[in-house]
């Protein structure tokens, strides 16, 4: 039986098509039910589904129901940790791309905490951050008692403890990406820069930097989007506590699941995707003012 030249030109098409299918039928149905939903009094207590309108949203950015709180942590820590991220990731790639002997040992202990399990390390810091912990007892034995904490039980700091822990465990990977990067810069440029009198600094500002403008933005959008998407490291550490200093709109959205305000967790979950595409888009309009052209 002869195989017409369509048939046979749109072959590999027809293999995508059960994973279109599973992707269709699993995450593209139950995300656009979710914009429904999420105008819904969808609940564990009601039989009857309603159209509601915003009156999740009023509720949710209402003062009386304490979001604010899960709103500004949600920002601080993706703010906090990409930051840090950059900065230690972009120093650590300078320092690990000269002719050190063990570089590449140094590389692999730097970028192994982004391989170890979210929940193993949130249980390993919370070991660290007890009261009785390793870091405690670290602090009184160099003569520093006065700094020790409650780390995660004091509202002030419990935020910015956690936050730690995600730039302790992602910027080594922040670190591989400007590595990455590095090895593109032309080692002539440099040669050239340095018979022009250029110092370090020079090179850096004017070389280095420029080269790494893309790796710069990627480690943005990685950072800023895991920010704002946060769960499982808080929820191990913290599960949003005490008095909710440590809540992010991810634990929000699993604490009122779990309640059965199934319409109104849905709305939770609709803002955090807004906040993503907003971080996304935004990000991407204020690096595009910087763009460098190394062409």
């Amino acid at each position: 039986m002869r195989v017409s030249k369509l048939t046979k030109r749109m072959f590999p098409q027809y293999l995508l098509l059960p994973a279109l299918l599973l992707y269709f039928v699993l995450f593209l149905i139950p995300n656009l039910a979710s914009f429904y939903y999420a105008f819904t009094n969808w609940n564990a207590v009601g039989s009857v589904v309603k159209f509601i309108g915003f009156d999740n949203f009023r509720e949710i950015f209402s003062s009386a129901s304490g979001n604010g709180g899960v709103f500004r942590n949600t920002a601080v820590f993706a703010i906090y940790t990409t930051v840090l991220k950059i900065i230690i990731g972009l120093l650590l790639a300078l320092l690990l791309n000269e002719g050190i002997r063990t570089k590449n040992i140094l590389r692999a202990i730097f970028f192994m905490p982004i391989t170890i399990s979210v929940v193993l390390t949130g249980i390993m810091f919370s070991e660290i951050y007890s009261p009785d912990g390793i870091l405690n007892g670290l602090l009184k034995l160099v003569g520093l008692s006065s700094w020790t904490h409650a780390w995660i039980a004091e509202p002030q700091i419990a935020i910015w403890s956690v936050a730690t822990v995600e730039v302790w465990r992602a910027s080594g990977f922040a670190m591989a990406i400007f590595l990455a990067a590095l090895q593109m810069v032309p080692k002539e440029i440099y040669e050239a820069t340095e018979i022009d009198g250029a110092g370090s600094f020079q090179k850096l500002f004017y070389v280095t930097l420029p080269y790494l403008y893309q790796a710069i933005v990627l480690n943005t959008l990685f950072g800023m989007i895991s920010g704002l998407k946060v769960f499982d490291l808080i929820y191990v550490i913290s599960n949003g506590g005490p008095v909710r200093s440590t809540e992010v709109l991810n634990v929000t959205v699993l604490n009122e699941f779990s309640k059965g305000a199934y319409g109104y967790s849905t709305a939770m979950g609709l803002i955090l995707f807004l906040f993503v595409t907003l971080a996304y888009f935004g990000v991407n309009y204020v690096f595009k003012k910087f763009e460098v052209d190394v062409s």
